[in-house]
């Protein structure tokens, strides 16, 4: 075989969701940047990509709702990274990202060049995360975004799946609500910390619902540990 006829590896599959014509110029630069890159207006259009950037829409509020379909699987793509756009530097804006399913959040001031490298960190967290987090009978699969206790699914929102995955990779250890502010929700500061203790509560209630009684401890002032009592595990491909 010559080298110029060695098979190139296909490019990422961006969609960028929202208005056409505010978003043409980002689909210009990551398409120079080596993306393949699609505009759509319509989230139906969406389908299977591998990451979809929810920019500038004509209504505020279209964007979220969208984000909601698509992780309850109404849409085509449910399976690929988000990232969000937010038009606002407040963490409420943010918050509501993740809630309906951002992976990331970028907010206002957009500087292409911090947007570029979180869509390349999205793109490689699919290549570098484990597909299954066992820890006893706890298993996660990362791929499929659920979760099962001894062969029963465990029923969690899409950040309480995210705290549980964060939690079961370092199962045994104390994780600080700086922390997990920082690699689950992307908060920057340690403010809203209440967020933590709420979706710890769920995550736990619904551990035990399935049978996992007592997971997800508490050291009060510092933060949260998935196990109960040292047990073993590991993460597997």
């Amino acid at each position: 075989m010559q080298p110029e006829d060695t098979p190139r590896a296909a490019p990422p599959v961006v969609a960028i969701y929202g208005k056409e014509s505010d978003n043409q110029v980002l689909a210009d630069e990551l398409a120079l940047d080596g993306f393949d890159v699609r505009l759509v207006s319509d989230p139906a259009m969406l389908g299977e990509v591998d990451l979809i950037v929810f920019a500038h829409t004509s209504e505020r509020g279209a964007g979220l709702g969208a984000l909601r379909a698509l992780r309850q699987g109404e849409l085509a793509g449910s399976g690929a990274r988000v990232l969000w756009m937010s038009r606002a530097d407040n963490a409420r804006d943010t918050l509501r990202a993740f809630e309906a399913g951002a992976d990331d959040v970028i907010r206002a001031p957009i500087v292409y060049a911090e947007l570029l490298a979180r869509a390349r960190a999205l793109l490689r967290r699919d290549r570098l995360t484990p597909a299954l987090i066992r820890h006893g009978e706890l298993e996660i699969n990362t791929a499929k975004y659920t979760a099962t206790y001894d062969g029963r699914p465990v029923g969690l929102r899409r950040l309480e799946y995210m705290l549980l995955a964060h939690l079961a990779r370092d199962p045994n250890r104390i994780h600080t609500k700086a922390e997990l502010l920082r690699d689950v929700w992307g908060y920057r500061s340690e403010g809203m910390t209440r967020t933590v203790d709420t979706h710890a509560c769920r995550v736990r209630r619904a551990l035990a619902r399935a049978g996992a009684d007592g997971w997800v401890r508490v050291t009060w002032g510092v933060g949260y540990c998935l196990a109960p009592q040292p047990m073993t595990g590991g993460i597997h491909e």
